[in-house]
């Protein structure tokens, strides 16, 4: 299982990967404007990871993103009207790693790789499963909590990149207050990283649930990015 720095290593290579801008910029006090080899057009990207701001740009909206977004404080560039929407992104806290008891009154199963496609065709868990019409999918690994036989719940994870995978968990409304987010969420990471592999979660500005599951779950904020371009 990888210490908090090799995760933190590890994270700092994907973004810069990512948006196509290198680590010292990423480390750096600056806001550094980058142009995206790897996006065609009409991509611009700002993300903040402690005290620096990147901004990403495609060669055709490099020169008007430094013309609008120069000089400007961290609050002023997430007000553009180039971009919007706004993501928190964390990684494991490892000192907060440590398994939760599972909750009487449910059963718990843990699925991976061709196990997976026992699940296919179940409704209502977009964020931690899904399928496409062939019946395959992203998802790499998933923990299910299940009432009378009737999954209510599910954490899963998908590869982003290399050893890269993003968290999202589901809960079924009527079952939302019982910690299951929680639960699922942490024993799941966990499982992850005992498979050598990194996980991080995202939730949007806006959804206070999920930052609260986020942190209860044993994870910590290291970098915000915008969503969209307008």
């Amino acid at each position: 299982m990888k210490n908090q720095e090799e995760i933190k290593a590890a994270i700092y290579q994907y973004i810069a990967d990512s948006i196509d801008c290198s680590i010292e910029q990423l480390e750096s006090d600056d806001t550094c404007f980058v142009k995206n080899r790897k996006e065609e057009k009409d991509y611009i990207k700002i993300l903040s990871i402690k005290y620096a701001n990147i901004i990403s740009c495609s060669e055709d909206k490099y020169e008007i993103g430094k013309q609008l977004l120069a000089g400007k404080i961290r609050d002023e560039l997430y007000e553009s009207t180039l971009i919007f929407g706004q993501t928190l992104h964390y990684i494991p806290n490892m000192k907060k790693m440590i398994p939760l008891p599972l909750t009487d009154g449910f059963s718990y199963k843990l699925y991976e790789e061709n196990e997976l496609s026992q699940l296919c065709g179940i409704k209502g868990f977009e964020n931690s499963l899904a399928f496409d019409e062939n019946g395959n999918t992203p998802t790499a690994i998933v923990l299910c909590a299940r009432k009378d036989e009737k999954i209510i719940a599910i954490a899963g994870a998908s590869k982003v990149s290399g050893n890269i995978m993003e968290v999202g968990i589901d809960v079924n409304k009527e079952w939302r207050g019982y910690g299951l987010a929680r639960l699922l969420v942490r024993n799941l990471t966990i499982e992850i990283l005992k498979r050598d592999q990194i996980p991080f979660y995202s939730a949007s500005v806006t959804n206070l649930a999920s930052q609260a599951v986020a942190f209860s779950s044993g994870y910590m904020l290291l970098w915000t990015d915008s969503f969209g371009v307008r």
